[in-house]
């Protein structure tokens, strides 16, 4: 603080006016410039005292206004707020805005594997759908020591040349060996030629005994696929497992979203997309019983589409990076609200 006779000296419109000048000269210099206080000393031809005192004016008078952001901070709130919004078990992931998208993407797959690690215990059944954030959760599971766990594939494979295979073996051996599990994948294709053999194979004994499985798991894990004019993400654009009519048919359906190849609207609704009849994704509608159900995202494309899984009560815990969360709260303020 000044003193009275240094506030006396700067009543004078002209000694204010100087002090304010030295004061921003050595705040920018100091704070802005990162300079050490004897270097600023030396460049204002002044002691160390008096930049010190330059310093403390510049604070007081609101030259400088100092915030002090805690680590995690932000992601609590906005998590605080995506459960109120939502009803959903949020954990939010603090990045930077700067960081790039990998990052984002790898951070968040790191948070949902250390979730993950606390989910699964002993006599557990985890359902698992392959996807890219799926896969990369797998890559950074760590080994614990349960007895009599199993790991269920969800969504079909597709075929021995196209997308699906790599994910399906590779990323559900990594669950098995994490948690000692016993895995059970689903050969069955992404999608069937008509809804008469999707629902054929699905009365099939072993189909059937696998889908029961599921739908009695005790953990479920995937991401959500996003639907723009009709056109799905990956992997449904690859290895033709879909044609221009599928397209206009998910556009006409106004599906918005997917969840291991079930299409949903924007509401969360299953049943208006007629693709689902073709499909080898679960019955999302069954799959609310199950208790945890995960979802991981990271991604601004994907708000419409979590957005919409959110109404449908598709997810009760859901991992997702900061600023995604942000971007969700400012598209949806009204969250759960019609």
């Amino acid at each position: 603080m000044r003193s009275p006779e240094e506030r006396s000296a700067a009543e004078s419109p002209e000694a204010r006016t100087d002090e304010d000048g030295r004061a921003v000269r050595a705040a920018v210099a100091y704070y802005v410039e990162k300079k050490t206080m004897d270097a600023v000393a030396r460049e204002l031809e002044t002691s160390r005292a008096t930049v010190s005192r330059l310093l403390a004016t510049a604070r007081e008078d609101g030259i400088v206004e100092i915030k002090v952001f805690q680590p995690g901070a932000r992601a609590s709130r906005l998590a605080e707020r995506l459960a109120s919004r939502y009803g959903v078990q949020p954990l939010v992931v603090p990045v930077t805005e700067e960081a790039p998208v990998e990052e984002k993407h790898a951070r968040t797959a790191e948070a949902a594997a250390r979730l993950l690690r606390t989910v699964v215990t002993s006599d557990v059944v985890l359902a698992v759908a392959w996807g890219t954030m799926v896969n990369a959760i797998s890559t950074r599971l760590r080994p614990k020591a349960v007895t009599n766990c199993r790991v269920v594939q969800v969504n079909g494979m597709g075929n021995g040349t196209a997308v699906g295979v790599h994910y399906a073996h590779a990323m559900m051996d990594r669950f098995g060996h994490a948690f000692g599990a016993n895995v059970l994948q689903r050969p069955l294709p992404l999608f069937f030629d008509t809804p008469g053999l999707a629902g054929a194979l699905g009365r099939d004994r072993l189909v059937l005994q696998t889908t029961q499985l599921i739908q009695n798991a005790d953990a479920f894990l995937f991401n959500v696929g996003t639907v723009s004019g009709g056109l799905p993400s990956a992997p449904h654009l690859y290895g033709n497992f879909l044609e221009d009519t599928d397209f206009r048919v998910l556009r006409e359906d106004g599906a918005v979203g997917d969840i291991a190849t079930s299409f949903f609207d924007g509401a969360g609704e299953c049943a208006p997309v007629r693709l689902n009849a073709r499909t080898s994704g679960p019955d999302l509608e069954a799959l609310r019983s199950i208790p945890r159900r995960i979802c991981a995202v990271s991604g601004i494309h994907k708000i419409g589409a979590l957005h919409a899984a959110l109404l449908g009560g598709h997810i009760s815990d859901l991992v997702i990076d900061e600023q995604t969360a942000d971007a969700l709260i400012d598209a949806y303020p009204a969250g759960l609200s019609p």
